[in-house]
């Protein structure tokens, strides 16, 4: 049974594909795979600060440090997506400004993944992490746009 690390893994797994099929993209379906990228992104991170940060950084020592810092770049991150969104997949500086969008997701992907999913599993029970899973799936779902 999956935890909510691994759900949130799977999540960050869809974003690499979209960037990648974003980056090989043309007309229409560039503009149609960036919108995914576009509403999965900010429902991702809406779940992370409802639901995992705050457990990250209420439970594990060190958790507050890596949570803010993790904030810090998802709020980078969003306003990047949303003047690209502004912007538009057909501008002529999308593309070099996507890839600089793209970084900086999978920079705080591994960010994640290195340094905030391995204190949840450590200091959070089993099932408490399975709990999550509800819970994220509550919050992303009410974060929908």
């Amino acid at each position: 049974m999956s935890d909510v690390v691994d759900v949130l893994i799977g999540q960050h797994d869809r974003m690499r594909e979209l960037c990648d099929d974003i980056a090989s993209a043309t007309g229409a379906a560039k503009h149609r795979l960036f919108a995914e990228l576009d509403v999965l992104v900010n429902v991702h991170e809406f779940g992370d600060r409802t639901v995992v940060h705050p457990a990250a950084r209420d439970s594990t020592p060190a958790g507050d440090a890596v949570g803010v810092a993790c904030m810090a770049e998802e709020g980078a991150i969003e306003r990047t997506i949303a003047e690209l969104h502004e912007l538009g997949a057909g501008a002529a500086t999308f593309d070099a400004r996507f890839a600089a969008l793209r970084r900086a997701l999978l920079a705080h992907h591994a960010h994640e993944e290195r340094d905030e999913f391995p204190l949840m599993r450590l200091y959070l029970r089993p099932q408490r992490l399975h709990m999550m899973v509800g819970q994220l799936h509550d919050v992303q779902t009410m974060g929908v746009r």
